[in-house]
């Protein structure tokens, strides 16, 4: 979704397009939370805290959703994770959840796109439901600060805003995309090496000839037994 229109929704609708659009957003960046501290400094009575705590709504929301999904209804996931990729991928999550729950609900929702598997991984690892609201209510504040502050300071242009709009737009995902990058690229090395294993054992397992059970030797017959 482009600038203008998040822009359109948030003068539309307020905090709750806000809320709503970052409950949607999985790609790492809640374009809403920063469109939204933009007009925060233009718009009079549209205050930068409301964009904070709604943007922090949306994104405990989402993960709260998702680790319900996890903990008690995990075949939902089928419809979400369907790569052999993207399955591998929330099965290394799930294992780092046993030594890394509270840095991984915090941080993880900073991932483009398979960040939104932590909370669901949460829930497959059977994390406490306290630590899992713990770490996804100082993730998404922390979220949700971050990103309403860089679209209020932003906005205190408006010719910045209605200009370059776009171009900050893309500026904040060049900001957030090498660590994110390099984070992902490593992750991703452990993906395909477990991947390889799986696929190398199956071909282990196709190549492994049966052999056939030996043939029944009868018992000669003894001359004079019959």
């Amino acid at each position: 979704m482009d600038w203008a229109t998040a822009e359109t929704y948030i003068r539309s609708y307020g905090y709750l397009a806000i809320m709503l659009g970052t409950v949607m957003d999985h790609s790492g960046l809640t374009m809403f939370v920063v469109v939204g501290g933009a007009l925060s400094s233009r718009v009079e009575h549209f205050w930068l805290w409301g964009v904070i705590l709604a943007g922090t709504a949306g994104s405990m929301t989402s993960d709260i959703a998702l680790f319900s999904i996890g903990r008690w209804r995990a075949n939902w996931l089928d419809r979400f994770v369907k790569s052999d990729k993207n399955k591998m991928r929330l099965k290394l999550l799930t294992e780092g959840m046993n030594s890394y729950a509270l840095p991984f609900l915090i941080f993880g929702r900073f991932i483009p796109w398979f960040g939104r598997f932590v909370p669901a991984a949460a829930g497959l690892r059977h994390v406490s439901f306290a630590t899992m609201l713990l770490s996804c209510t100082l993730g998404a504040l922390l979220g949700g600060t971050l990103y309403g502050l860089l679209g209020y300071f932003v906005g205190e242009s408006a010719a910045v805003l209605e200009d370059y709009g776009p171009w900050v737009l893309l500026g904040t995902l060049l900001i957030s995309f090498p660590v994110a990058a390099i984070v992902a690229k490593r992750f991703d090395v452990l993906v395909e090496q477990r991947l390889q294993r799986s696929i190398d054992k199956k071909k282990a397992g196709a190549t492994v000839t049966v052999l056939p059970p030996p043939p029944s030797q009868s018992t000669p017959t003894e001359p004079g037994a019959q």
